[in-house]
């Protein structure tokens, strides 16, 4: 669990550093002004579809279990959504510190202090729509369950 959550952070930063860079080149700064904006709410916003997500796989592999037995079978999924959840939660909590710190006054005399907090937000972002992507999965894999 540890090693997928290292990975998933590690690849969420590369692609936020890629994409501030990216920006930085292009000369916009339109995806981070839009993050800061709207960061926060979107991650509530996933938090809710995902969880309504879960209550709905739950409910199907309830039906699967009861049809079929074989409730162990299910465990490491349900270990799975629950890391789902406190990753989101985590995710609100990191972006309410990060975008709190890069308005602080304090911080704005390093160098290069905009490429790094924007890169952070666009990782945090990166990151719940890959939480996102794998609750959609978990149904698509329900839904193939035979």
């Amino acid at each position: 669990m540890i090693g997928q959550v290292a990975k998933a952070t590690l690849l969420s930063l590369g692609a936020g550093f890629l994409a501030q860079l990216s920006q930085n080149w292009l000369g916009s700064q339109y995806f981070t002004e839009f993050l800061k904006a709207n960061l926060i709410n979107i991650l509530i916003a996933l938090l809710a579809v995902n969880s309504a997500t879960m209550g709905i796989v739950l409910t199907k592999i309830r039906d699967l279990v009861d049809r079929h037995g074989h409730g162990e079978t299910f465990a490491r999924t349900r270990r799975q959504m629950l890391l789902s959840v406190r990753e989101q939660v985590v995710l609100v909590s990191a972006a309410i510190l990060i975008l709190t710190i890069w308005q602080s006054p304090h911080f704005k005399s390093i160098s290069n202090i905009d490429l790094f907090f924007g890169a952070c937000t666009i990782a945090i972002f990166v990151y719940g729509m890959s939480v996102l992507y794998d609750t959609a999965m978990s149904v698509l894999i329900i839904i193939d369950f035979k």
